[in-house]
């Protein structure tokens, strides 16, 4: 039997205002050259760790691929590749032994790799876009969030898209404020602009296929 990680699709798109937004599965190992240049910039360094070597990254990411309790996700915007999230199931992740978790919760890590995309509006439709690819496709009554709480940009931006900060949680390497996004307060919410995206989708022009 899948797991809850498991039975989420390897391709997801979402528009809004415009612009195409995107989750695709990672690629073994066609994309560690990529997520090595990520892991290797210094606004990802300080959250990540992970500036490793390629090979190094390599072993890593070929263990992370067999863990069953999450899925690792390229973020795109506009066909261009700009980020990597995980997206975990919260109860069975290092973070079920800090709160009372329900077996259906799903949480995110999400860093933007690409700098080009700073600036641009591009971090709330990210986050709905994640937050819609877990609820349209699991049974999820909730997200959790465990970011470190010194990060006060995410706490400013999250409060916005109906992540509720719950209370600190001593982990070994930070402090973290929990987190939840309740389904029926974010649908109340941002429904709507699923139902414009789902739209969008579908007038777009059927992409045919030539046979030469």
């Amino acid at each position: 039997m899948k797991t809850i990680s498991q039975q989420l699709p390897d391709y997801f798109e979402y528009h809004e205002d415009g612009t195409q937004y995107y989750l695709r599965q990672v690629q073994y190992p066609q994309d560690i050259p990529l997520l090595h240049q990520w892991m290797h910039e210094p606004h990802v360094i300080p959250q990540w760790q992970l500036n490793k070597s390629e090979l190094d990254l390599q072993v890593y990411f070929d263990k992370m691929l067999a863990d069953d309790h999450q899925r690792l996700l390229i973020v795109g915007v506009d066909g261009k590749d700009v980020g990597y999230t995980e997206i975990y199931e919260g109860k069975r992740d290092r973070l079920g032994r800090y709160y009372d978790g329900d077996d259906n919760d799903l949480g995110w890590h999400l860093l933007f790799g690409d700098k080009s995309v700073f600036g641009k509006g591009f971090l709330r439709p990210t986050i709905r876009l994640l937050s819609f690819y877990i609820f349209e496709y699991s049974q999820a009554k909730k997200i959790v969030g465990e970011p470190d709480h010194t990060v006060k940009p995410y706490a400013a931006v999250v409060a916005e898209l109906c992540y509720e900060s719950q209370r600190l949680i001593p982990m070994p390497e930070k402090t973290a404020m929990l987190y939840y996004c309740f389904r029926e307060t974010f649908y109340n919410k941002f429904g709507e602009f699923y139902q414009t995206s789902q739209q969008q989708l579908a007038d777009q022009p059927a992409k045919t296929l030539s046979v030469t």
